[in-house]
Order: C-alpha cells, then sequence, then structure tokens
C-alpha cells in the first residue's frame, strides 16, 4: 500500500508488482546488493538466496522446512545477524519455523509459504525461553511474502508468535486463513512496525469469535501465552505502530473477530503508546479495534466497514475470581487501571453490526477515562445501536463529529467535565444526545440536530451542565410526543442559553422546544429561539429573553 517511485522500486523488490517473468530479473538485483553487503561488512553478516540451498526447492512439493531452519538457525552464530530472500515459489511448511536474533527475511511478492500442519508458522521463542523484559530474540525484519495457514484445512491458531522482542518490522506481507487463532501474537514487545500488511481470512470457531488478526498481549500466563512454560513476568507492549494494513475476508473464508485488540489484562500493567492509522478494516465478527487497558493510544484515519462494531476503549474488567484485576504476584486489587491519553480522530464507520456501539469508550466506577479526544470522526450507522457511547469519562472532548442514523447518537453517563461541541447528527431513530444519570459540568454546545425521531437532547440527572447554542430542526418523528430539550431527575443547576429551534421538517413536530420537569433545580433559560413552538418550564427555571 506504499507509494514508490518506479525508480525506487528498482531497489525495493518487496514493493513490486513483478510477476515470474521478470524474477530472475530480481533475484539477480538481490544477489548483487548481497555482494555488495558483503564487501562493506565482511564475513560477520550472512545473506542468502534461499533457493541456492539445495534442500530448498520452492516447488509446492519438496518438504522445505528443515532447510530453511538451517538458514535462520545460522543467526544464533552471527551477531550482526543474516538476510534471506525467497524468491517467487511455493515453500512447503511441516512445522513451525523459529527465527532468531538479527534476522531479515525479504520474500518475492509471489513467495507463499504454505503451512501443513496444525501449529503455527514462525516463533521467535521457545518453550523452554527464560527471556523476560524485552531481552528475547529482536531486530527482526520480515518484508514481503504470502503466508498462508491454510486454516479451511489445517487448525493450529496463531501464524507469527513474538515475545520478548523489540525492534520488529513486518512489512508488505499478507498473513492468510488462520484456524482459529491470531495472524500475529505481539507479546511483551516494543518498538514494532506493521506496515502496508494484509490479514485475510479467519475459520471461526464458537469460542474464539473475538480473535484479533493482531493481538497485543503482556506475558501473564501459560494460559495467556501457551508458547512458553515459565518465566512470566507481565511484560506488556510498547511503541506500536500499526499503519496501511487491510482486514479482511479471504478468497475462501470470512473476517476476523476482531482486527486489532488485546483480551487479557494484569493490575498496574498498560500497553502503551499504540498507534493505529491509515487501515482498512472490513467485515470483523466483533470490534475492529479494542483496546483493553492501553495508555496513549491514537487512533487515526481509519477505515471500519460492516464490522460487527466498530472500537471499544476499556480498562481491565475488576471482580471476586477475576484474573484481569490480579496483580503480578496474583493477589486480588479490585481495581482497575486508569486509562488516560486517547486520540480518535478522522476514521469512516460505515454499516456497523449489532455487536456494539459504534464507538464505546468507558472508563469504571474505579476510575475515570481520561483526556480522550473523539474529534472528526464519520458514521453512518443503520444498526439500532449507540453511535457514540460514552461513560466515566473526564477531562474530554467529543466534537466536530457526523453521525447518521442508529437508535440514539451519542450517550453520556456518569461523566463530568466533558465538551460535546459541534457535532452533526441527524436521522436518529430515538434521541439525538442523551446525558444520563451521574453527570456533571457537562457542556453540550453548537452541535446541529436534525430528522430526530425522539428528543433533541435529554439530560437527566445532572449537575451543571451547559446546553448552549444548538441548532435542532426535525424534531419528533412518527407522531410521539417530543421536546427539543428535556430536562427530568432531579437536574440542578442547568444553563439552557441560546439554542435555536424550527418545525420546519415535514412529519417532524416538538410539542414544545424546551420542557423541564418539576424536579429541576436553580436551572437557567435565557435567549432561546423558538417562535411558534413554545415552551414548558417548571416553576424552578430563571428565564430571559426566550422567545416561543
Amino acid at each position: 500500500m506504499g507509494k514508490y517511485t518506479d525508480k525506487l522500486r528498482q531497489y525495493k523488490p518487496d514493493r513490486t508488482d513483478a510477476d515470474d517473468s521478470v524474477d530472475t530479473i530480481v533475484t539477480s538485483r538481490i544477489k548483487q546488493r548481497i555482494r555488495t553487503l558483503e564487501r562493506k561488512i565482511g564475513t560477520d553478516s550472512r545473506h542468502h538466496i534461499a533457493t541456492d540451498q539445495p534442500d530448498i526447492k520452492g516447488d509446492g512439493k519438496h518438504n522445505d522446512t528443515a532447510g530453511i531452519q538451517r538458514l535462520l538457525d545460522e543467526a544464533k552464530d552471527k551477531p550482526s545477524g543474516i538476510s534471506i530472500y525467497f524468491p517467487a515459489g511455493v515453500y512447503k511448511l511441516t512445522s513451525t519455523l523459529f527465527i532468531f536474533e538479527g534476522t531479515r527475511i525479504e520474500c518475492h511478492p509471489k513467495a507463499v509459504f504454505n503451512k501443513v500442519h496444525h501449529r503455527g508458522m514462525l516463533q521467535n521463542i521457545k518453550k523452554d525461553s527464560t527471556d523476560t523484559g524485552h531481552n528475547g530474540n529482536g531486530n527482526i525484519t520480515i518484508i514481503g511474502g504470502i503466508w498462508d495457514n491454510n486454516g479451511h484445512r489445517y487448525l493450529g491458531g496463531t501464524c507469527f508468535v513474538f515475545g520478548h522482542s523489540k525492534n520488529l518490522i513486518f512489512r508488505d506481507l499478507t498473513i492468510k486463513d488462520v484456524s482459529p487463532g491470531h495472524g500475529m501474537e505481539i507479546n511483551s514487545s516494543k518498538n514494532v512496525l506493521i506496515d502496508g500488511c494484509k490479514f485475510i481470512g479467519m475459520a471461526p470457531k464458537k469460542k474464539k469469535l473475538y480473535s484479533e488478526a493482531v493481538q497485543l498481549d503482556l506475558m501473564k500466563s501459560k494460559g495467556v501465552f501457551p508458547w512458553k512454560k515459565g518465566h512470566f513476568d507481565h511484560t506488556p507492549c510498547q511503541d506500536v505502530m500499526i499503519t496501511n494494513c487491510y482486514f479482511g475476508p479471504s478468497d475462501r473464508l470470512g473476517s476476523w473477530g476482531r482486527a486489532i485488540g488485546s483480551h487479557s489484562a494484569t493490575s498496574d500493567r498498560w500497553h502503551r503508546r499504540i498507534i493505529i492509522t491509515n487501515n482498512i478494516m472490513e467485515g470483523t465478527l466483533q470490534w475492529g479495534i479494542r483496546a483493553y487497558s492501553w495508555e496513549d493510544v491514537t487512533i487515526t484515519s481509519n477505515i471500519f466497514s460492516g464490522c460487527g462494531a466498530g472500537l471499544s476503549i476499556d480498562p481491565n474488567h475488576v471482580g471476586e475470581g477475576e484474573v484481569d484485576s490480579e496483580d503480578i504476584d496474583g493477589k486480588q486489587t479490585y481495581s482497575s487501571n486508569q486509562v488516560k491519553r486517547i486520540t480518535i480522530q478522522g476514521n469512516q464507520f460505515t454499516k456497523p453490526g449489532r455487536h456494539g456501539s459504534v464507538m464505546s469508550i468507558t472508563g469504571d466506577q474505579h476510575h475515570d477515562m481520561l483526556e480522550v479526544n473523539v474529534t472528526g470522526n464519520i458514521i453512518e450507522n443503520p444498526a439500532p445501536t449507540y453511535s457514540i457511547y460514552l461513560a466515566h469519562l473526564a477531562h474530554s472532548n467529543v466534537s466536530d463529529n457526523i453521525v447518521t442514523g442508529g437508535d440514539k447518537g451519542i450517550k453520556l453517563v456518569a461523566c463530568r467535565q466533558v465538551n460535546v461541541i459541534g457535532n452533526n447528527i441527524k436521522q436518529i431513530k430515538a434521541t439525538g444526545i442523551e446525558a444520563f444519570s451521574g453527570n456533571r459540568d457537562l457542556t453540550i454546545a453548537n452541535n446541529t440536530l436534525s430528522l430526530i425521531g425522539r428528543h433533541g437532547i435529554w439530560v437527566t440527572g445532572n449537575v451543571m451542565t451547559s446546553v448552549n447554542n444548538n441548532h435542532m430542526t426535525g424534531i419528533g418523528g412518527g407522531g410521539a410526543a417530543a421536546q427539543g430539550i428535556r430536562l427530568t431527575s432531579s437536574c440542578e443547576r442547568i444553563s439552557i442559553i441560546g439554542n435555536v429551534f424550527s418545525n420546519q421538517e415535514p412529519g417532524y413536530r416538538m410539542t414544545c422546544a424546551i420542557h423541564t420537569a418539576s424536579c429541576t433545580k436553580n436551572t437557567l433559560a435565557a435567549a432561546n429561539n423558538a417562535f411558534g413552538i413554545g415552551f414548558d418550564f417548571c416553576g424552578n427555571v430563571t428565564e430571559n429573553g426566550n422567545a416561543g
């Protein structure tokens, strides 16, 4: 998916569209590069054309496993590393390959690794590993190739397994047809780049419908990381970028449970500095992205098409018997990890399903989620779900989003100091914006709401909320009683200022522009413009300059 000039393509065979007829030219170019490297750095490094080895044929019939593993093993004795180029061909694999420190694998676009066994394809870690932290086999680059797991025929889960690692690059490769498991398990690793890759096809299994194409995980236990026997130190991931990738179905199997995410955690451990940008996620069974106990997260300019739901940002689960709220010593903390600094910007969500809200961003009763910025996203939601659901957030902004369709536009629960500003919300079946139960210090301002089936903005059980300068037209479809702004359930110190209301949309009619229940206290309504619609204020509202 990268953009390279013709000149650059000459030196980037992993990015070419060359077919088999020019593979000899590509291979010759690689050999020349190897000779140049050997002259520069001598014999401390090794550079190989895989098919120059007598026991690697790449013909789809010969078992190439032992020959490839012998090449990979050379890295154990070469401090400066090795590089291997795989020309076009089909490389038959009958067992898992193990990769070591300082290895570079570069593949022709038509180099196919064909798995014909019931285990994974490539690991950097063995069962008896005593590695901790990020000190295992790292400084690894894998470019190109089609890694076909044949999940319609063979079980054996995860394709790539990397743990206790650092400095990993995966570029322009395809991971295909996994059954069941992950395309990549990136565990306890830092400085990871996944760029321009395709993750296509997963064979679903009833108990693993959540399986991620790329899973970020921590070294928690054998149950979480079954590829290792011991030395579980709860190291998380950090500094991970996933960009320019495609996640979706293959020609043989459907899409993934989730494109990117996590589903295990430990108290006082976070995956940190995660960037997910410019990806396409198509047809996932559940979330496109599920960020679970992540911190310092940037999710920008992605396309979510036909996913079961869009994205979920959550702290770790908490409760009696819940291992995700245990500390590194296995002691139950009964507390969650507070999540901070989340940016969700410029993403597109189309045709989401019913698995959950298009965006679900929630702290919990232990900790508010802090410093969340949701801005400039486009949501087209035909499902009967919330488009943006926010709970237990603080010091956050939801701004300039375009939301079309769904049962509810934006809902806030138990939030504080959150600004909902400048959003365009339309064609909602029920309520445009709901601020329910335990919110305080909210600002709901400068939003445009149109073609809303029930109420425009419904505030209930809130303290110190400002509802200012919103524009509402076409509120109350289907003949149901509806208000532009509705206050209920002991709202206190609410300011309703400068809002504009219109009944001009055919088939939509507000029964009143603003309704305040009798339990409303210390509320100000001023300079609202609702000519021809009217107001229904209780006696505890101070009015000033309203036109109704």
